[in-house]
């Protein structure tokens, strides 16, 4: 059950948020139509939610256009991700690190991902509120510990 749960997490992170796992791509590419020319789903990672929260047909479509209605959200919010890396990485290559345009673009980076978090938060709750309690607060414990950032292992600095 824990490995399936960790499945979970990690499909739908990448579905919904891969560029805030990631912040090196964006990958927020879920099609508007939601199966494939011969009739497959192109949304594994809702098909697991069905599967694992017991979702019925009703809270499945509905959690399906939910999360294909925040495809554009999530579409804008990686092209600004990749604006605000592009400005420092360009920025960073002209070796003036101390400029203020540098730390201007160093918050407007910061700024986008606060944005990008809320956003992604809002949706994570939305999509709960088409589910039972049960089924939401697993779905929140699944979830929102990879979106906030507090499942991922410490980081070693080598002390």
């Amino acid at each position: 059950m824990k490995r399936g749960l960790l499945i979970l997490i990690l499909a739908v992170a990448a579905s919904t948020a891969a560029f805030f796992i990631t912040r090196n791509q964006c990958q927020c590419g879920t099609r508007l139509d939601a199966t494939s020319h011969d009739g497959e789903t192109m949304l594994p990672e809702l098909e697991w939610l069905h599967r694992e929260l017991k979702l019925d047909d009703t809270q499945f479509e509905k959690v399906k256009a939910q999360h294909l209605a925040y495809k554009p959200t999530c579409e804008a919010l990686c092209m600004k991700v990749v604006a605000a890396r592009k400005k420092i990485g360009q920025l960073a290559a002209q070796g003036n690190l101390s400029s203020p345009e540098f730390d201007a673009a160093l918050q407007e980076q910061a700024a986008v991902h606060v944005e990008c978090q809320k956003a992604l938060l809002r949706h994570l709750h939305q999509t709960a509120g088409l589910m039972s309690e049960s089924q939401a607060r697993q779905y929140l414990d699944a979830m929102l510990p990879q979106v906030i950032g507090v499942a991922a292992e410490p980081v070693s600095h080598g002390h």
